[in-house]
């Protein structure tokens, strides 16, 4: 999977900015109902002091080193579900319709209308209250929390940055989303890409005779020679071998 990785460091902006944002305010109230509100103040004094290091968000983790008074960094872990191919395939369905969402995705733009269509096809762009996250670390369980607080808010301050980060964390980078968009609008104009065409089925059968009425004239052509070969041939889809890679 596809990784930021980063120093980590002070968290700059204001915690108001980041409860405003649409995605980075949905994250840290995600982790609030996890990790609950006190859990989630000490986390915003920890990684307004700097003591949050190597940050590194990938798919279904947010993870850093941080550290407390007194004690070394540990290393803490925040999980977070990623989308199935089944639910991934209904957004790029929806996509595929329109133009503008390729176009924004290749600028690398967060188009305003992603949550709700998230939203439209039952799902959500950021972990809704019927998705857990879990936080992982090396110490106690109450220690993991807080400390996973802390990352939640530098991660926090990335996604109103960049809140494209969030489909890469949700399991699918822009590049593949706007490749597999390109692919299925391929598909579409060209019909698909069957290697063979379907059989003819003739709609009705010559009526069954007796053999022996036959016997006279089984061998004989039933239709002059050059009415033979008149039918167009079938027509195979060109490169489907191609398009279908």
């Amino acid at each position: 999977s596809k990784r930021r990785t980063g120093r980590g460091g002070k968290l700059r902006l204001e915690p108001a900015d980041i409860h405003a944002h649409p995605v980075a305010g949905a994250w840290i109230e995600a982790v609030r109902r996890t990790v609950g509100d006190d859990d989630l103040e000490w986390g915003l004094r920890t990684a307004k002091a700097g003591r949050v290091r190597s940050l590194d968000i990938g798919t279904g983790l947010v993870s850093a080193n941080v550290s407390e008074e007194g004690e070394g960094g540990r290393r803490v872990t925040l999980s977070l579900p990623v989308l199935s191919d089944e639910e991934w395939d209904r957004i790029e369905q929806r996509m595929t319709g329109e133009a503008v969402w390729t176009a924004r995705l290749s600028a690398d733009e967060f188009p305003e209308h992603l949550p709700g269509l998230f939203v439209e096809c039952g799902l959500s762009l950021v972990p809704a209250e019927h998705e857990s996250l879990s936080c992982r670390t090396n110490g106690p369980l109450a220690s993991g929390q807080r400390r996973a607080a802390a990352v939640a808010w530098l991660a926090a301050e990335r996604l109103a940055l960049d809140p494209l980060i969030m489909l890469e964390m949700r399991g699918r980078s822009v590049r593949q989303i706007v490749e597999r968009i390109r692919r299925r609008r391929t598909l579409d104009l060209t019909g698909g890409s069957a290697a063979h065409p379907d059989p003819v089925v003739l709609a009705e059968l010559d009526p069954v005779t007796d053999l022996s009425e036959e016997v006279e004239h089984f061998w004989r052509a039933k239709q002059d020679a050059e009415q033979t070969g008149l039918s167009s041939p079938i027509q195979h889809v060109p490169h489907a071998l191609l398009r279908r890679l």
